[in-house]
């Protein structure tokens, strides 16, 4: 649902791409493709959201065994969990070890709330001396069973929610032209909800509006089919009920009543005020700061209290 951002993506690609080949095996291929996965390594961890589909096409690595490429990349069950991906989300406990792992990845993307919901929180946190307390799940974009090659690749790791990526999502059949991924598109940009008041009760009851996710972009609809978002919003039209009523007592008047009376000491500016009225980010890079922000500031634009 909402865009990963963050100015040092580049960076952390390389990094990435430095850090999980101690996991990769080489020892499963024959000669011929080891040295060829070996000269393409670089491009296979760091490919682009649009280039991962010209990996999974490479005629090369389709002659080689689906079963080979899941021994050398994902691991698990097939070699006991020591190498791949198996061993990337590994929980290292010993307290000094700093090797690169999924905990490390999640670290650095600092990716708090779920980019396919925007509903679950997915913080990261590591406690001093390298106590690793939680972190978010990674959601392979093309299913790493399917398509072991790309099973350690930065842009197929999308940080997500429990939710979304095992009950949800699953094994579902994604591509980058069926659905939207997180690294390179903005579900904010072309899908909104929409409020739409039904009975004279809707000022104190959720049951006098409908809450709807809508979109004329055929991807982002194949994301709200997958990952049930405007089922599970209807959880949420709580949220929806007090932005009505939050426009009812936030007139112009009382909004310039405040900022006169607090400005410069419990917030910055009006776009602080609001924010603090909604509960939420209400701007297009900050959405992905708090859960239910992309509800709240959709709701908050077609009421007009941002």
């Amino acid at each position: 649902m909402i865009k990963i951002q963050n100015e040092h993506l580049e960076k952390y690609v390389q990094e990435h791409i430095d850090g999980v080949q101690q996991y990769i095996n080489y020892d499963v291929f024959s000669e011929a493709e080891a040295k060829y996965i070996k000269e393409n390594i670089e491009h296979i961890l760091g490919a682009k959201p649009y280039e991962l589909k010209e990996i999974i096409r490479d005629g090369t690595i389709l002659a080689i065994d689906t079963d080979i490429l899941k021994k050398a990349f994902v691991g698990g069950s097939y070699t006991g969990g020591s190498v791949g991906y198996a061993k990337f989300i590994t929980k290292d406990k010993t307290i000094k070890n700093e090797r690169y792992d999924a905990y490390r990845l999640a670290e650095k993307l600092q990716v708090n709330v779920c980019p396919y919901c925007n509903i679950n929180s997915t913080f990261t946190v590591i406690e001093e001396g390298n106590e690793k307390i939680t972190r978010p799940e990674f959601d392979h974009f093309y299913d790493k069973a399917t398509y072991p090659i790309l099973a350690l690749s930065f842009y197929n790791l999308i940080p997500s929610c429990h939710i979304c990526n095992s009950t949800l999502k699953g094994r579902e059949e994604f591509s980058i032209e069926s659905h939207l991924n997180p690294y390179s598109d903005s579900f904010n940009e072309v899908a909104k909800f929409k409020l739409k008041i039904e009975k004279s009760t809707f000022y104190h009851s959720i049951k006098g509006f409908s809450l709807t996710l809508e979109s004329e972009d055929i991807r982002a609809n194949k994301n709200i089919e997958s990952f049930k978002l405007e089922t599970l919003y209807q959880n949420h039209k709580d949220i929806v009920l007090e932005l009505i009523q939050k426009e009812a007592i936030y007139n112009e008047s009382y909004l310039d009543e405040l900022l006169t009376q607090y400005e410069g000491t419990l917030f910055k500016n009006r776009e602080d005020l609001q924010r603090l009225i909604g509960g939420g980010y209400i701007t297009d890079d900050e959405i992905s700061k708090r859960p239910l922000s992309k509800l709240i500031k959709d709701i908050s634009q077609e009421l007009n209290l941002i």
